[in-house]
This record gives structure tokens, C-alpha cells and sequence, in this order.
């Protein structure tokens, strides 16, 4: 297997050596474009790239659909994703009743909000399970709540993100790019979400 991580701060080196440690046939490469953070020592199997990887992700028409993007980066890939591909798109003001629908939302800005499970900090090894490791009680998938949204104007869009390990998640390239070629004319709340953590991004395609 091919692992993709894009941004490698305090999670892409945490998500590094579990991958490392626990898939010792897999195949590496780190995406950062801030090459002061990679390690004076590569002499691991990681192959460290110093380049943007929203960019390099759009731009990767050559590489495998099943090669696994680990995001690591302090923003919503998937969004980012969709605009670096596709020029018309542009970001908007999320619905403003949109908060009401999801547990304990954050909003960052007037286009992206945040949303999970837990009111509480998770562990960085939970293994995602049918029960809470925290509470012990069942949780539904936070996934499956998103897909549900319906608002006036918006199509929701969700990438589900896949458990790897216990505290690393992802998806395929092949997944990003599908998603990304359901986009057409209109109004997307376009969502990456875990079973407990997610993020929604209000984007409208002009095509």
C-alpha cells in the first residue's frame, strides 16, 4: 500500500511512524511545503516531498486512484482539493442554520465549520469503535448524520474518512477525485468526516 501524508506537523509525524511501525512492506511519501520540518536524517522508507500538497494532489493525474491520502494539514483538504481542480468553484457563506444541525459545531470562518461526537479531547489512539472509548456509550457515525443534512440551495457531498490506525485516518485519491467530478453548477456543503469528527465547507461551482 502507497500512503500519501499531506502536512507534516505534530499529527503527519505521529502518523508517520505509526504507519512506519506497523506497515513495514507499505510505501511513504510526506507533503509539506515547509521543508524545515522534515528530519536531517531521511534514511527511513518515508520519501519527505517539499512541495504544496493540495497542488501536487490536483496535479497527480499519474498516480494510482487507491493510494491513501492521510490529510494532516491545518485545513480541509477535500475543499481545497475541489478549488485547485476546478477554477469556477469558489467558497461561500455556509447556511446560518447549518450549526443547528450538527453536535458541538465550531465555526472557523463564513465558510467552513467544524463538528464532532465528543465535547471532550479524544484520545490520539482511539480505535474508532461502535462505542465511545471515552463514554462507553454507542455513537452514531457522524458521517451518516451529515449525509442527511438537507438545506434550500445545497447538495451535500460527504468524503468519508476511513480509520488506518488508531488515531490516523484517510481516503483513497481514487475517492477525492469521484467526489470531485460530482460537482456540478450550485451550491455544495462539501464535508470530510470520521465516525465521530468532521469538517463542512459551503463551496458554489459556476460551471
Amino acid at each position: 500500500m502507497r500512503y500519501l501524508i499531506a502536512g507534516f506537523g505534530k499529527f503527519g509525524r505521529l502518523a508517520l511512524a505509526r504507519i512506519e511501525r506497523s506497515f513495514p512492506d507499505s510505501s511513504i511519501e510526506v507533503l509539506d511545503p515547509d521543508a524545515e520540518k522534515f528530519p536531517e536524517d531521511s534514511s527511513g522508507r518515508a520519501v519527505f516531498r517539499n512541495v504544496d500538497a493540495v497542488q501536487f494532489l490536483a496535479e497527480a493525474s499519474s498516480r494510482n486512484e487507491d493510494e491513501v491520502i492521510v490529510p494532516m494539514v491545518p485545513f480541509h483538504l477535500v475543499a481545497a482539493y475541489i478549488l485547485a481542480r476546478d477554477h469556477q468553484c469558489r467558497t461561500i457563506p455556509v447556511p446560518p442554520d447549518l450549526a443547528s444541525k450538527l453536535p458541538n459545531p465550531f465555526i472557523l470562518d463564513d465558510s467552513n465549520l467544524c463538528c464532532s461526537r465528543a465535547d471532550f479531547v479524544c484520545p490520539d489512539d482511539c480505535p474508532e469503535g461502535d462505542l465511545c472509548t471515552v463514554t462507553g456509550e454507542p455513537r452514531e457515525p457522524l458521517f451518516a448524520l451529515i449525509e442527511q443534512i438537507r438545506s434550500p440551495e445545497f447538495t451535500v457531498l460527504v468524503q468519508r474518512s476511513f480509520q488506518i490506525l488508531p488515531g490516523v485516518g484517510g481516503y483513497t485519491l481514487g475517492d477525492v477525485r469521484r467526489l470531485q467530478r460530482r460537482i456540478e453548477r450550485g451550491k455544495y456543503l462539501v464535508a470530510t468526516s470520521c465516525k465521530c469528527h468532521g469538517i463542512v465547507t459551503a463551496i458554489e461551482a459556476g460551471k
